[in-house]
Order: structure tokens, then C-alpha cells, then sequence
């Protein structure tokens, strides 16, 4: 499709691209924080006790709005605020929806300290809609450091369970990504004595990588293993084609489903397995494997166009050509969405997990809110899988 308002689409979605880059978790790195510090007393961050109690006392926000049969993971990035200055807007019509808040507040360095980032109005939200707070601890710049030895495990988990302890989060998630297939091993020694050392009753979940093949980025994660220690498991089926690969859709539907089947397969319950879902797109240059990643948001707001919904893939796409130049978007909408969580009933997973909070609009919300309050009659995983 070709439209003259298509430069001004571009110029749009590169200024987008300079605060999205990156903003999946299995993308880029993070953007580079604070020198790190060995002890984390963090005295200027706002207490969770009004938000964050442990989950044998906690209740999720409104008796008037029936929760849904999936439990909800919603994670927000805080430096992504000139992309979503309120990202809890739309999420405020919608009481009761969220089950845990899971905030990106913290990396851990090589050597265990934990390097802080801006928090945002997270508290807030937390506070007002009676939301546990479980932050998102991510691996600086992907590094491994902190697993290698007991030493800096001992170090990274003491500081994470401060925090924990320090702020009365309900729990928290274990993001840890590019590690070596080596790192298997460590990794969950890691998690297991973060498992020991959390005050009882705290959630603690973690973010894996869709199994590929053998020698893959998931070879780090022993699935089985992992699954006797975690709370929760948060499958992150997205970004099957990203920045560096050719165009094409982001989480495609069987994929989707045959990585719910694998890592059902390689040992992990279905009530601790969480489907992430992507409420974002990517859009290329024909020829090329670089892609920008754009809110659907920014989509729906600066499109000139219908977008074409693939039956196949369940994903939504347009190509157009501006400048003699091709361009293609493929991106998960409302309506992909949607099937996406009638796939994790089928399958009678613990919940869904979107990433992340601030790149969708209000039609995105209700079509969600609606699929999660009212279960797909279809619960049979043979049926997921055809």
C-alpha cells in the first residue's frame, strides 16, 4: 500500500525506535544503569507494604469486578516513560485484571551487587489497586558473573532478599538472559538458594526462553529442575522474528503453542506456566534484518491503512512502500491477543503475562479483559497443538 502520510509514519516510528529499541526481554541488552553498588539499602524507595504482602494475605483489587480464571502477570518498564508517560491509565478501568505487578527496578552485576533503576508511579498503582509487587531482576548486560561462583550466588541472593525483605515485595522474577548452555547447572543452584533464603510465602517466578533446539538459547535453562523450585515460570513465546532476523511475525500461533508443548514436555507444571504475550510489533525495511520496535499504540495511531489479520500466524501485518522503499509490520493486536489466552486455557496454564504495560491502547485492554473473564469452552491441549 502506498500513502504520502507514510514518511511521516517513519519519521514517527524512528523517533519511537530511539526509547523502544530493545525493549523486548529476549532482545538487547539493557540500557547501561549506574555503577553498581555491593549493598542495596535504597532508602529512598517508596515502601510496597500497603501493596506488596505475602500471598497467603493478599486479595486481589475490587469484590465488585470478577478476576479472571488466569492469573495475570503485567510487567512495566519505567524507563520507557516518554513512550508510555501513564502507563496505568488504561489498566485503572480495568480493577481486579492484574494478578502481580512486576516492575523492571533492578539488574544484578557480575560480581552480585544489584544496580537500581527508576521506579516510577508503580507504587502508586500498586498501592491503590492492592497489587503485589514482584520487580523484575535482570542480568547486566547479560553477564553470568553472578552464577559462577558460591560466593557471588550467596552475594546476588543476599541482596535480592534484602530488597524483598526491605520493601515487603510479594515476590519477585528472575529474568536471566543469554547465559551459556554451561550456565545450566548454576543456574539453578542460584535459584535454589534464592528459593532457602526468601522469607516464606514470597512468589518467586522466573523468565525462560522458548526451547529451540539442543545447543539454543533455552540449553541454560533445565526446565524440569527449575519447575521444582520457582513459583511460577513465565514463557517468553515472543520475538521469533526481531531486530536481526528477516520480517516475519513476532510469536506465530503454532509456534506459540509447540513451545507451550515443549517446555510441558521438558518437565514444567501447567500450573506454574505463564504464556507471555507481547503487545508490541516490529517494523522493517524490505531487504534488511533491521527492525524497530513500535507500541501498538504508536500503531494504531499513525496508520493510514487497514491492517491484514493472518489467519495462519494469528498476527496482524501491512506493507506499504514509501520513498520507492518497502517497508513490513507485523505485530500481535487485540485480537491476537486474545487467542493467545484461549491458547493457555486449553492448555489449563497458571495465567498469562504481557510485556509489557504502556504500549496498548483501550480496545486492546477491553478485548483482553473480556477474553480472560469468559474461558474458552476449548480445553483440550491436542486440539491447542492442531
Amino acid at each position: 500500500m502506498v500513502s504520502n502520510h507514510h514518511a511521516k509514519w517513519l519519521a514517527i516510528a524512528g523517533a519511537t525506535a530511539m526509547f523502544v529499541a530493545g525493549c523486548s526481554l529476549t532482545g538487547s541488552p539493557p540500557p547501561k544503569s549506574p555503577a553498581p553498588v555491593k549493598h542495596v539499602t535504597n532508602a529512598t524507595r517508596k515502601t510496597a507494604k500497603t501493596a506488596s504482602k505475602d500471598l497467603t494475605k493478599t486479595k486481589t483489587a475490587t469484590p465488585k469486578s470478577k478476576g479472571p480464571a488466569l492469573k495475570v502477570i503485567a510487567f512495566y518498564d519505567p524507563t520507557m516513560s516518554k513512550v508510555a508517560p501513564d502507563p496505568f491509565q488504561l489498566l485503572k478501568a480495568h480493577p481486579g485484571l492484574v494478578t502481580y505487578l512486576a516492575p523492571f527496578w533492578y539488574e544484578v552485576s557480575a560480581t552480585g551487587s544489584i544496580i537500581s533503576k527508576p521506579e516510577g508511579n508503580a507504587p502508586q498503582l500498586a498501592a491503590q489497586q492492592h497489587l503485589p509487587l514482584v520487580p523484575l531482576f535482570n542480568n547486566a548486560a547479560g553477564s553470568d558473573g553472578m552464577l559462577a561462583t558460591s560466593a557471588t550466588r550467596h552475594t546476588a541472593v543476599s541482596n535480592i532478599v534484602h530488597l524483598v525483605t526491605a520493601h515487603n515485595y510479594a515476590g519477585v522474577n528472575i529474568d536471566f538472559q543469554m547465559l551459556k548452555p554451561t550456565d545450566a547447572p548454576l543456574l539453578v543452584k542460584f535459584m535454589n538458594d534464592l528459593k532457602v533464603a526468601m522469607p516464606k510465602g514470597k512468589f518467586i517466578s522466573m523468565s525462560v526462553v522458548p526451547l529451540s533446539n539442543a545447543n539454543g538459547p533455552a540449553s541454560a535453562y533445565n526446565y524440569s529442575a527449575l519447575d521444582k523450585v520457582v513459583n511460577a515460570m513465565v514463557l517468553m513465546a515472543y520475538d521469533l522474528h526481531s531486530n536481526g532476523t528477516a520480517p516475519g511475525p513476532v510469536s506465530p500461533y503454532s509456534w506459540v503453542s509447540q513451545s507451550i508443548s515443549r517446555a510441558i514436555s521438558a518437565g514444567v507444571s501447567p500450573s506454574k506456566l505463564y504464556l507471555g504475550i507481547a503487545n508490541y510489533g516490529y517494523l522493517w525495511t524490505a531487504g534488511s534484518t533491521k527492525a524497530i520496535t513500535i507500541p501498538l499504540k504508536v500503531m494504531y495511531q499513525h496508520k493510514y491503512g487497514a491492517y491484514v489479520w493472518n489467519p495462519t500466524y494469528k498476527e496482524a501485518y501491512d506493507t506499504y512502500t514509501s520513498g520507492g522503499v518497502k517497508h513490513i509490520i507485523w505485530f500481535v493486536n487485540d485480537r491476537g491477543a486474545k487467542d493467545r489466552i484461549q491458547l493457555a486455557e486449553k492448555y489449563h496454564l497458571a495465567g498469562v503475562a504481557f510485556w509489557r504495560i504502556g504500549y496498548e491502547d483501550a480496545k486492546w485492554w477491553n478485548v483482553v479483559a473480556k477474553a480472560l473473564k469468559t474461558p474458552s469452552n476449548k480445553t483440550s491441549p491436542q486440539s491447542a497443538t492442531k
